[in-house]
């Protein structure tokens, strides 16, 4: 009897102690549950503030380049007034539809071609201002003046004369065959401004003046422009 006794009594210690074992470990994966509920909630925390900060940098950083346009805009407007014509921001507008980024490389051609620099990337999306250039000319010659020799010379070939050796001037002409058989649109450098109409191709070199009172430039070119269109009914634009 004192035999049974013991051993039923052993029993029952051995598996109090496993009971209380079972809920010590049961205890202990709680805890370490918790504890990593706790990290993750703070990873996520984390990852939210740092979110937040990217977010505040972005705002930060379209609202300086909108400030940075809008002064480019304006110096570009002013013709280069005071700067006695040895440097010059340009600004770039091209309104061509589904043809825009064909134009748009080949303004970005034609600009290098004449020895401009690119400051500021164009805004992204269709119809977005800029690219913004600058121009140094090393002979310190206006940028108008450049511009109207370079448009008189486009349709030199057609008379017979004698290609003239200008910088700038093969682009040029690629840029107005495409506009010519893509368009409609409309194109503007600085005070270049270019337009294919359903009947015509116009080109025009507007004065300082003209150009500050653009502001904002409606797309149209004035009746006074070049009509280069007979000139480029004789050629096919080659993107080669």
């Amino acid at each position: 009897m004192r035999i049974r006794e013991l051993v039923f009594g052993a029993a029952v210690g051995a598996s109090a102690a496993c009971v209380a074992a079972a809920r010590g470990r049961s205890s202990g994966q709680a805890g370490i549950r918790g504890a990593l509920r706790e990290l993750g909630d703070g990873h996520a925390s984390d990852h939210e503030r740092l979110a937040r900060q990217v977010e505040s940098l972005q705002r930060g950083q379209e609202e300086m380049l909108e400030f940075v346009r809008s002064v480019l805009d304006d110096e570009a407007l002013s013709g280069g007034s005071g700067t006695a014509h040895r440097r010059r921001v340009v600004s770039v507008s091209v309104r061509a539809g589904e043809a825009e980024d064909v134009m748009r490389g080949l303004v970005g051609s034609f600009c290098d071609g004449i020895g401009m620099e690119v400051i500021l990337q164009a805004e992204g999306g269709a119809g977005g201002r800029g690219p913004y250039l600058v121009w140094r000319p090393p002979d310190g010659r206006p940028l108008e003046n450049v511009l109207a020799a370079l448009l008189t010379a486009v349709p030199g070939d057609c008379r017979g004369e004698r290609p003239p050796d200008l910088p700038g001037l093969d682009e040029l002409r690629r840029l107005l065959l495409a506009l010519h058989e893509r368009g409609p649109g409309t194109i503007r450098i600085g005070p270049l401004m270019l337009c294919r109409t359903p009947k015509s191709l116009l080109g025009r070199v507007m004065s300082p003046r003209e150009l500050a009172g653009l502001s904002p430039w409606d797309g149209h070119v004035p009746a006074s422009a070049l009509d280069l269109a007979p000139w480029a009914d004789g050629y096919r634009f080659s993107a080669a």
